[in-house]
């Protein structure tokens, strides 16, 4: 019983999370998918260069996706 209502809880966060990105796309790349993901790579990439530059790892190119 606890182990379905555990699936239930993480399948509405997935819920809550897709309908944010969802909404992302909409409101600020006018539904183009692409754009929003190729600002996403842009965004990890950077991230990336910057921890590789100051020497924090992972943490820096995670970051992106806490939001």
């Amino acid at each position: 019983m606890f182990d379905k209502s555990l699936k239930e809880e993480q399948a509405l966060r997935v819920d809550e999370r897709l309908a944010m990105v969802a909404r992302i796309i909409v409101e600020q790349y006018d539904g183009d998918v692409k754009a929003f993901v190729e600002s996403i790579r842009c965004r990890v990439e950077v991230n990336r260069k910057t921890a590789a530059a100051t020497g924090s790892g992972a943490q820096a190119a995670f970051r992106t996706f806490e939001h």
